[in-house]
């Protein structure tokens, strides 16, 4: 098929590193680096490097050069910038937020990239680190930081953090504290959470979570920053910044992670593939779901239908939208689990919103799967690298090479249009002279945000038309953006096409805010932010803790393995999200166990006999098939008797006959070995349970009752009888015998 139709990929050529992350600069060169020195490395301890070497390429000669040093901490120390998050600050620097200590566990480090020096700049630590955590710029040109895991446990970030716009100069620890989301009934956000900016300016969180939620920075009556009352110690009262609210629409898809979402248009979101469906060979979904933002006077719902899903459903893979408002997919995996290296999709396609409908692209050569890349180059190809790095590929799938990929547009024959002259920088709301070639007939102008890409998520990409502009001869009138709520401060590619569709080749433009930023810190500055500015909000471990001192009862235990590799404490999100929407649950604690893999809930009914199969459909119809609910372990107090050599427990509130007891053996361990993938073993003490309690039960004074607190794991049979698997007790003095 010819080019004009399907495009074209360019034949592989070699980068410096594997680029797992992305970044088209102002200069439109592309700043990227991987994990680690060398990708090839067959040594595993080279994959927790605490270094970054980061490269710059330019598409003109096709070559790299490394960055003129390396990023640090505010400590002075060398950072790992790997599984980091970045987006563009006003003045053309990037933003680089947390990184990579080991899977799971990232450092507190921020910095900021200056493509002018080539160099990075440490910056004011953050409040703990953050292993993905997305990086989103705001209207007004600071940035918000949210997830991100941390710590020994690898539990998730709650707090939110907001840089401030002056780049850290008035106040080199400037971070400003956002609200945390559980304070008001939100939600334990997943990594890398995937936001946009509305045309309201307010943020909105919209995967990979099923519920959307808006985060409101500012008043739009002042515009000045929100604060919410937070009391700390039982006493003094401090304020946050933000509220959160449920966003009263939910995708249909659900739960779906490792996918992108993309502003195509000015208010117009679309979330695209990813996660894992519900049925006997769980796949990715082919499902996109879009929400449109522009409709006033009305809460904006998700809408999908058949007609617009991509041809393939695939995972780990990424999305890029074009000059023309097209968006090219590309890479990924069709296969099971979390990255199916032996199911790649090659297949790249394209949608086209004028007809809601998915083209078949080309194929690339390559596997692009999971720590793969896709951005926009200002000569409207896309670049695609990366791939690899992480424990289990060889490094043969460690993919240091890249290919280009040529939309149908720039093979429609004939000469492009071209951009002769443009300013450097406009202002909101004010018209701006373009100039194009003397016979250039131009029919659209777009204004692309500068992509930031990586693990599927594109944190500084968006695409607006610029509409009512006016052509006289080569002279062009061009509408600037509004207001800084449809394109934040910072650089943008502006394309011209013209009526067959076909760009020019982009002049980069900066719409200024205003506020300047800052260079890096001073030696003095760097001494006073080397520690994390406090937390006026408890951690998920806080709220943990205060939530089971308020049950004073023992919680229900959940077995859950999630598909994600890297265990429930850093993937703990939708997981949390999907137990509280099961019906018998009435708290969850908002942090897993990450050795055993567990999870603690408190039912709504005590002494309940939670039926696991429910259970599991109610999980799964929140979170398809990206967990596994392994069983539940809960704790009953009643009398325990003796019937046909068969012990049981009776006097439960929940129980119309007695509880079947048995022996806790393997097969029952609910406690899981991630890295094993197979059940912790038991002690003899926890297999010796059942025994214990049978023979103190034989010892008994006749007729005396035996009053024992049990605990084990719940399984119900074919027929719908119950059995608990005795793994410890405690016998009971009040109304009973005690041993």
């Amino acid at each position: 098929m010819a080019a004009e139709i399907e495009g074209q990929w360019s034949e592989p050529f070699e980068l410096s590193n594997v680029a797992v992350h992305a970044s088209l600069l102002p200069n439109g060169k592309v700043l990227y680096w991987g994990r680690r020195e060398n990708p090839k490395s067959t040594n595993p301890a080279t994959l927790d490097e605490q270094f970054t070497k980061a490269f710059v390429w330019d598409p003109a000669s096709k070559t790299s050069v490394p960055t003129a040093n390396e990023p640090r901490g505010a400590n002075g120390n060398q950072v790992n910038l790997f599984c980091a998050g970045h987006s563009f600050l006003p003045d053309g620097t990037l933003l680089i937020a947390g990184g990579h200590i080991k899977d799971g566990r990232g450092p507190n480090a921020a910095c900021v990239y200056d493509p002018a020096t080539n160099t990075f700049h440490p910056k004011a630590s953050l409040n703990r680190g953050r292993w993905y955590p997305s990086v989103l710029t705001l209207p007004d040109g600071r940035a918000l930081v949210i997830s991100g895991s941390y710590d020994e446990s690898y539990t998730v970030n709650n707090i939110p953090q907001i840089w401030p716009a002056d780049n850290g100069a008035a106040n080199p620890s400037a971070w400003i504290e956002v609200t945390d989301p559980l304070n008001q009934e939100g939600p334990v956000f997943p990594l890398y959470p995937r936001m946009h900016i509305s045309p309201e300016g307010r943020v909105i969180v919209v995967g990979p979570l099923a519920q959307t939620w808006w985060l409101d920075v500012k008043d739009p009556a002042t515009h000045l920053d929100i604060k919410s009352p937070v009391t700390v110690d039982g006493a003094s009262t401090q304020a946050v910044v933000g509220t959160w609210a449920n966003a009263g629409t939910a995708r249909q898809a659900m739960f779906r992670d490792y996918c992108p979402s993309v502003m195509y248009d000015t208010g117009k979101i679309m979330y695209i593939g990813g996660g894992l469906t519900v049925n006997d060979d769980p796949a990715p979904t082919n499902e996109v779901e879009f929400l449109d933002l522009n409709v006033p006077g009305t809460i904006p719902q998700w809408t999908m239908s058949p007609a617009t899903n991509m041809k393939v459903g695939r995972r780990q893979f990424n999305a890029t939208v074009l000059p023309d408002g097209t968006v090219l997919v590309t890479g990924g995996t069709k296969g099971p689990g979390f990255n199916d290296l032996s199911q790649p999709v090659h297949l790249s396609e394209l949608w086209d919103p004028a007809t809601g409908r998915w083209t078949d692209m080309v194929s690339e050569s390559v596997n692009r799967c999971y720590h793969s890349i896709a951005l926009l180059l200002p000569d409207g190809k896309v670049l695609s690298a990366g791939g690899g790095e992480y424990f289990g590929p060889g490094p043969d799938q460690c993919l240091t090479n890249a290919q280009l990929f040529s939309p149908p547009y720039l093979h429609k024959g004939g000469s492009r249009p071209t951009i002769v002259s443009a300013p450097s920088e406009i202002k909101y709301g004010q018209d701006f002279a373009v100039t194009v070639g003397p016979t250039d007939t131009i029919d659209k102008i777009s204004w692309v945000r500068l992509s930031s890409v990586t693990h599927c998520r594109n944190m500084n990409q968006s695409l607006m038309f610029l509409r009512g502009f006016r052509q006289s001869g080569a002279d062009l009138e061009v509408p600037a953006p509004a207001n800084a709520n449809l394109a934040p401060p910072g650089h943008y590619m502006l394309f011209v096409l013209d009526r067959r569709g076909v760009p020019s080749v982009a002049r980069i433009i900066r719409i200024a805010s205003s506020i300047a930023s800052a260079p890096g810190p001073t030696d003095e500055e760097r001494e006073r932010e080397d520690a994390p500015p406090p937390c006026v909000q408890p951690s998920l471990g806080e709220h943990g803790e205060r939530i089971m001192a308020e049950q004073g009862r023992p919680p229900i235990v959940v077995g859950l393995t999630p598909i994600c590799p890297y265990g429930l404490g850093p993937c703990w999100g939708g997981a949390y999200d999907a137990l509280r929407g099961i019906t018998d649950i009435e708290v969850v604690c908002p942090v897993p166990n990450q050795t055993d893999s567990i999870a603690f809930v408190y039912p709504k009914k005590r002494d309940l006999l939670p039926d696991i199969d429910v259970w599991r459909r109610e999980l799964a119809a929140t979170v398809n098939a990206s967990y596994e609910m392994r069983g539940i372990e809960i704790t009953l107090s009643g009398t325990v008797t003796g019937t046909g050599g068969r012990l049981h427990l009776a006097g439960t509130s929940s129980q119309s006959h007695p509880l079947c007891l048995a022996p806790f053996t393997e097969a029952s361990q609910l406690k899981w070995d991630i890295k094993a993938e197979a059940p912790r073993p038991i002690s003899d003490v926890e297999a010796g349970a059942y025994e214990r309690l049978s023979e103190a039960l034989a010892s008994r004074p006749e007729g005396a009752p035996v009053q024992v607190q049990v605990t084990g794991t719940l399984q119900k049979s074919e027929a719908g009888e119950f059995s608990l698997f005795v793994r410890e007790f405690e016998f009971l003095a009040a109304g009973g015998y005690e041993l």
